[in-house]
């Protein structure tokens, strides 16, 4: 294995559990580009946090999460009137950063989403670009974890359910 990911990202506004984007996978790279926008509705500016996970997209690892960044809207918006306050450091990840910019274009309209007595200042669309990333690299992947990993892999192969008995170096089960 060389040690490079398949990373793509997903957007989570709020506490959502399903993301509401994807990006498409970058192959062979710990650097990827992803230029990807999407834009979505935001009801409060104030409270809205937005979290981006970086995910391996090979299929062997049990968590493919390689890194996240969860920040609020306003802090976004702040950091933009700064130059060069667009990269964050990724949660999870040993140096790893992404590199995130945002727009707020708020909607001028009667009543809410939820009915006229329910209107809270400020909603608006956000469009957030995840633009890159660099130095994203599996903290977890070091040469234990993946000797376990294709331990577990070999294990499953087998048909082992792990119940009594352990493995031998070469495979066979001893009690």
């Amino acid at each position: 294995m060389s040690g490079e990911l398949n990373p793509l990202c997903k957007l989570f506004v709020g506490g959502t559990a399903k993301a509401i984007h994807k990006t498409k996978p970058v192959k062979h790279s710990n650097s990827p580009v992803w230029e990807a926008s999407q834009e979505f509705i935001c009801a409060d500016k104030s409270t809205s946090v937005i979290t981006i996970e970086v995910i391996d997209e090979r299929d062997f690892l049990k968590d493919p999460v390689v890194g996240y960044v969860s920040l609020k809207l306003e802090d976004l918006l702040e950091a933009k009137k700064v130059a060069g306050r667009d990269w964050w450091p990724l949660s999870r990840c040993k140096s790893g950063k992404i590199r995130l910019s945002v727009e707020w274009k708020p909607l001028n309209m009667p009543g809410s989403l939820a009915g006229a007595h329910q209107y809270r200042q400020p909603i608006g669309v956000v469009r957030l670009w995840v633009q890159k990333a660099t130095d994203v690299k599996c903290v977890y992947l070091n040469t234990l974890s993946l000797h376990l990993m294709l331990m577990e892999h070999m294990k499953k192969r087998r048909g082992y359910a792990g119940r009594q008995g352990t493995w031998t170096r070469t495979g066979s089960q001893t009690h």
